[in-house]
């Protein structure tokens, strides 16, 4: 449809024919053309754990939600960004309470608000990150990060029949991203452990938990090639990394991190990002 729309647009302007001289059908016609090319991307985010979760959203430009709401279990909510969104995250924030200007969180924390408006969430907290497409001849990117922690496990996958799946051909092209088969706050060791009033609810990443500049990926350790995830002890990569085979876990986990994706007849596809997993596993 959007590419027969895209180019039934194109004969249209070759004739010379627009909105302000056009009669009042071809307006309407022309106008309905715009829209159907001109898409924008829709992202539902889904709650599939077993207590309320407080999405932040963070973008350049466009902030569905003024950057946050609530999400029951079971529940989900479609916003609604542009095509060219950059920079955009997403991310769980859990076990919040009050309201107004005194709205706490145990994780993710923008501020003392339900809506971050323009702020991102306080580490350790799980983030999906997506840069969208500007035309068709570019690609979306997206990924589920745990560089700076984690909170709960989440994912985030292109919508089946709005991605165009000639435009790749390897596991990280239009697939899903994050899935994990373990809550890391099960598996991590006590320094790794964020607690509040004396309970786990996070985990802390290698850097964060240890500051070495060798697991930060900074100073000597600044490249690709002096930091290495699989030389770093098991339980700040490899055992992570088998619970999350697809997130990232330290900043150069880019080979099996990072997706990508281009949309069928636009830019991009829509988006799915879930909160815990379908078998359970998380909040």
């Amino acid at each position: 449809m959007f590419e027969n729309s895209a180019h039934l647009v194109t004969k249209i302007l070759s004739f010379g024919i627009r909105p302000f001289n056009a009669p009042k059908m071809n307006k309407l016609v022309f106008a309905l053309l715009i829209s159907a090319v001109v898409a924008d991307v829709k992202i539902t985010v889904v709650n599939k754990c077993k207590k309320t979760v407080w999405p932040g959203v963070f973008g350049q430009g466009t902030i569905p939600e003024n950057g946050g709401f609530e999400l029951a279990p079971g529940a989900q909510k479609v916003l609604t960004v542009p095509d060219g969104w950059v920079a955009g995250r997403i991310w769980p924030r859990t076990g919040c309470t009050g309201s107004g200007e005194n709205f706490q969180c145990e994780t993710g924390a923008c501020g003392t608000s339900l809506q971050c408006n323009g702020k991102t969430g306080e580490t350790p907290c799980s983030l999906a990150e997506i840069t969208l497409a500007k035309t068709t001849n570019d690609k979306d990117f997206y990924d589920i990060s745990f560089v700076d922690g984690s909170n709960i496990p989440m994912s985030m996958q292109p919508v089946a029949g709005t991605f165009n799946t000639a435009g790749g051909s390897d596991k990280y092209y239009c697939t899903k991203a994050g899935e994990c088969n373990k809550d890391l706050k099960t598996i991590v060791p006590a320094n790794m452990q964020f607690k509040k009033n004396g309970k786990v609810v996070g985990t802390l990443s290698a850097c964060s938990a240890t500051n070495d500049p060798k697991y930060c990926c900074s100073g000597a350790y600044s490249t690709p090639d002096k930091c290495k995830g699989d030389t770093f002890p098991p339980q700040y990569y490899k055992d992570l990394k088998a619970a999350c085979p697809t997130t990232y876990i330290y900043a150069y986990d880019d080979p099996t991190s990072t997706f990508s994706c281009k949309g069928k007849g636009k830019p991009s596809p829509d988006y799915t990002v879930t909160f815990c997993t379908e078998s359970g596993i998380g909040l």
